[in-house]
């Protein structure tokens, strides 16, 4: 029981109920008094936090980590395929005598600037990726955060700075498959 210890409960207090309530479900043998005495700070009695983490013991619905890992592989698998007709379409965009073609190549370069906004907002994205970790970065991890330690780990520099960039690609092709989508309709 680590209620004695303030480092680890105020990293406790900074993780949302349900992740608390997922650490009491998933972790039979940690420390359930200390997750316990923090959603007891939260104003929920005892009976309440017993009743949910039976419910969640009982329910059929996968954890929610296994939502965001199916998730994280739909989305790599639809930017393969978006990211394929976008390149297409924008070189049949670039060869093409379109009449609004400076219309269009004008609204791509705010997409793309765009996607960059949208990668940096996938990359600071924190969700839970595994019973014991929370994932920072969306497709691709650029960190994560251990929950039973309050540890934080961030990958090596390399492969974080490529797992932003892949991520920011991933957010333009998303912004620039609506433009392309309707030029390859109007074409």
């Amino acid at each position: 029981m680590n209620i004695s210890d303030p480092k680890y409960l105020e990293h406790l207090r900074d993780l949302p109920t349900g992740y608390l309530l997922d650490l009491m479900t998933d972790h039979e043998d940690g420390d359930n008094d200390s997750v316990a005495w923090v959603l007891r700070e939260r104003g929920i009695p005892q009976e309440e936090i017993e009743r949910r983490v039976t419910r969640r013991k009982n329910s059929n619905w996968p954890r929610p980590y296994v939502f965001w890992e199916a998730a994280r592989w739909l989305t790599i698998l639809n930017a393969i395929i978006v990211g394929y007709f976008n390149l297409t379409g924008l070189y049949r965009l670039l060869l093409g005598d379109h009449a609004f073609k400076g219309a269009l190549l004008f609204l791509a370069v705010g997409s793309v600037a765009f996607g960059f906004y949208l990668g940096f907002k996938l990359t600071t994205h924190v969700y839970m990726g595994e019973k014991t970790r929370l994932h920072c970065g969306f497709p691709l991890q650029v960190g994560f955060v251990n929950l039973e330690t309050g540890e934080e780990i961030t990958r090596g520099k390399a492969t974080m700075n490529i797992a932003m960039a892949l991520n920011a690609l991933i957010g333009i092709n998303l912004s620039l498959f609506p433009l392309v989508f309707i030029y390859v309709v109007m074409a």
